[in-house]
């Protein structure tokens, strides 16, 4: 199997992006979701990182104004990796706590927002 693509991982966001509780979309409103392998410097120190795999992902505004949610390929590759989780589930973490970050949202929030996303998960059948 080979790795996703940062054309792959882009797709696959925006598709679990629009699975995201509508609260959250409703606070930041219409995003881009780009994907750059690793942050910049500026964005390094910016978050006081030491490494370039301690950020998978960043809610900025862009110069028009725009939310851009920025992921970073190689460190969601990896946590994905380390975790065996599905990458949707990787992404979907990301995006919900980057954004209720960024938009200086509670920890309470994030936690609400994550039970509603694992409410609506499909749950696995069981065979009797």
């Amino acid at each position: 199997m080979r790795a996703p693509s940062a054309s792959d991982l882009a797709h696959l966001a925006r598709k679990t992006w629009d699975q995201v509780p509508s609260t959250l979309r409703k606070m930041t409103g219409e995003i881009a979701i780009t994907v750059e392998e690793f942050p910049d410097d500026e964005t390094m120190d910016e978050v006081g990182s030491e490494t370039p795999f301690d950020i998978m992902g960043m809610l900025r505004e862009s110069d028009a104004g725009h939310q851009v949610l920025v992921l970073f390929r190689r460190a969601v590759l990896d946590y994905w990796v380390e975790q065996g989780d599905d990458l949707s589930v990787v992404l979907t973490q990301v995006m919900v706590h980057e954004s209720a970050h960024r938009l200086k949202r509670s920890e309470e929030l994030v936690t609400q927002l994550e039970a509603e996303i694992d409410a609506s998960a499909p749950q696995p059948r069981t065979v009797q």
